[in-house]
């Protein structure tokens, strides 16, 4: 907030990396793992569209944010799940 008046941002967005239960999640996550990251804007219209086509890869969330999200990730592996969209890869 900022002279009391309170920031609303233009997007949001998420990632999601899909594993089953169980320990240790970073060690789990190789390229055949499937994430899911939606970048969508912050208006009214929003809601009456279907969430995916708000799909979008990784690599664009980070673009736009400047976060490094799956830093905790062997590079190789960054590589390929962040270039697809909803699991999907770009070969």
């Amino acid at each position: 907030m900022s002279s009391g008046k309170l920031t609303v941002p233009a997007a949001l967005w998420k990632v999601i990396v899909v594993l089953p239960v169980g320990s240790d999640d970073v060690t789990r996550i190789n390229t055949q793992t499937r994430v899911i990251a939606v970048w969508m804007p912050n208006t009214n219209a929003t809601g009456e569209g279907v969430w995916g086509s708000y799909r979008v890869s990784v690599d664009e969330v980070e673009r736009q944010t400047g976060y490094d999200l799956l830093s905790n990730v062997p590079e190789s592996v960054q590589r390929v799940i962040e270039a697809g969209s909803d699991g999907t890869r770009i070969q």
